[in-house]
């Protein structure tokens, strides 16, 4: 039971007791009713001098209470609740008594059993109405029936006779049990209301717990604003990144904590450098909404790249000194072949042990060592130094249409297989294409076609025979428009490139071919790169490669 029940149970009878005397007073005591005004007085004295001995009874109780423990806590509340039962039951007599001194059948304040009644429910619970109302009902009963027979000398109008009796106790006590009924039934969906409010206030206080936790708990900082970009929620691993305390920030605009953020804030990624403590910062900001779609305001989550940065220069160093230094291997692997070679044949030409008729071969091998050293250099400084790109609007259909009709050209006369126009049937057959129309992009057509030219290259080299003897081999060129991107696929059914191959194909140096140099691929792919487009490779072994190609159509 609750102490402030009881205390407003006390205040509660010393208003009613005022009020009642105030308005007896008022009217200069001229009240039919107020057979004996005197014992109003008496009663209303009475009841302020009760009033007094409760108050005081329950300041002793409300120490102890104070004073108690876990143990003995429950004891004291006993007492507390058997101090209200006793107060509600005397109350009975106490209205029994004020209707009695007002005309008992005549009177007009029966109806304060009905406000005890429900007095009771609300500071015992359901459990005691039924009993309170049982006990008025009786005792309202005795009265009348003391009344009626004269047994108290309660004077009444002659006229009533004993069924007007009986029909206002009948009538009275039914009051009695529905107020009780009702009012029992309302405490008992009170109760369930309140026991479901209690639950889901305690589940609701242990949801705002946990998600407490998990925002002042996640690794990266979390911080909530307005529409207008002011700072509303801060959280932990937000003050040790920016070292700002969360107090401060809090009304802070989202620019004076992150200065590379410009207002009005939209959503996107960001990433900048903090002024004050040099940190590289990356913020992520969402829109949040409410369920009508409208805005509230931002989720920014945020977190410190500098040592990521750090490590990713790092690494990036360590990478192009590995680069530097196996590109340098293979550069002196590459030209040591040639040179060897050259060194033999000038050293059998200055010994002068070759045969006269052998002399022209030797001479011939040196020449060929000589142009295959050349050729590695030129690539090399081709690849280390190449002439940036000439941007124009060109048609890769037509680029590729080029590549292809010379690719035909080459192969023309390789397979010996002609037409009735003379032509050579195997090079149209061994090339099919499915090329859109009016695709432009903006690019440097001399690279680009060097590129095409370089792939299609690779795929007739893969069948790994001459051409006369390719009779079952195809290549496959296509390119279509996606979304503002042109996607190029050269695909052939080759003998294909194993996985350890097809991850270092774009490596410089790097070849399987016999005398090759391994920069074809390698120039290919920094071109692209100069295009800004992307080139991928699939390849399965002994079924075929191909090479996509993407990149951005011309606006």
């Amino acid at each position: 039971m609750e102490i402030t029940k009881l205390r407003s149970l006390i205040l509660l009878r010393v208003f009613i007791t005022y009020l009642l005397l105030a308005s007896f007073f008022l009217y200069d005591q001229k009240f039919v009713i107020f057979i004996y005004p005197m014992f109003l007085s008496y009663l209303a004295a009475s009841i302020f001098f009760l009033t007094i001995i409760y108050l005081v009874i329950f300041k002793v109780l409300q120490k102890s209470y104070e004073k108690s423990d876990e143990k003995s806590s429950s004891a004291v509340e006993k007492s507390f609740y058997h101090f209200t039962y006793f107060q509600v039951i005397f109350d009975i007599f106490l209205i029994i008594t004020l209707i009695l001194i007002t005309g008992g059948i005549d009177s007009w304040f029966s109806f304060l059993l009905l406000v005890n009644i429900i007095s009771a429910g609300i500071t015992l619970g359901k459990r005691t109405i039924l009993i309170v109302a049982g006990l008025s009902g009786i005792l309202y009963g005795i009265a009348l029936e003391l009344q009626f027979y004269q047994i108290l000398k309660v004077p009444y109008v002659r006229s009533l006779s004993p069924k007007d009796f009986f029909y206002n106790i009948f009538a009275n006590i039914t009051a009695l049990f529905l107020i009780a009924y009702l009012s029992r039934n309302l405490l008992i969906n009170l109760e369930r209301t309140s026991t479901t409010l209690i639950k889901t206030e305690r589940d609701f206080s242990d949801l705002y717990a946990f998600h407490r936790e998990v925002i002042e708990n996640i690794p990266n900082g979390l911080l909530y604003t307005d529409t207008e970009g002011s700072i509303m929620l801060f959280n932990r691993p937000a003050e040790e990144i920016t070292g700002i305390n969360r107090e401060a920030a809090v009304g802070m605009t989202i620019t004076e904590v992150f200065d590379f953020v410009i207002l009005p804030v939209k959503k996107g990624i960001y990433k900048g450098t903090m002024t004050a403590t040099h940190k590289i910062i990356e913020l992520k900001l969402s829109e949040h909404k409410d369920n009508t779609g409208q805005m509230m305001g931002f989720v920014i989550t945020f977190e410190d790249l500098t040592k990521i940065t750090e490590l990713e220069r790092e690494m990036k160093e360590k990478e192009k000194l590995a680069a530097i230094g196996e590109l340098s291997a293979n550069i002196a692997h590459e030209i040591r072949n040639p040179l060897a070679a050259l060194r033999a044949s000038i050293e059998m030409l200055r010994e002068g042990k070759v045969p006269a008729d052998k002399m022209a071969r030797v001479m011939e091998i040196a020449l060929y060592e000589m142009d295959r050293l050349n050729k590695i250099i030129t690539d090399f400084l081709v690849y280390s130094n190449p002439r940036p790109p000439e941007f124009k609007i060109i048609s890769i259909t037509a680029v590729l249409r080029e590549t292809i009709e010379m690719l035909r050209n080459s192969l023309v006369g390789q397979t010996g297989q002609t037409g009735q126009t003379g032509q050579d049937t195997s090079a149209l057959q061994l090339i099919a294409s499915g090329i859109d129309d009016d695709l432009t992009i903006s690019g440097d057509k001399d690279k680009l076609k060097q590129v095409f030219w370089n792939l299609c290259l690779n795929a007739v080299q893969s069948f790994g025979c001459p051409v006369a003897e390719a009779l079952d081999k195809r290549i496959v060129i296509d390119a279509k428009a996606l979304q503002g991107y042109v996607r190029i696929t050269f695909e052939d059914n080759g003998g294909g490139i194993n996985p350890d191959t097809l991850t270092k194909i774009f490596y410089p140096f790097f070849t399987t071919k016999k005398g090759g140099s391994g920069l074809g691929l390698a120039i290919v792919y920094r071109i692209i790169q100069d295009h800004m487009g992307r080139i991928t490779v699939s390849s399965i072994e002994g079924e075929g490669t191909t090479f996509t190609i993407i990149l951005p159509m011309a606006q």
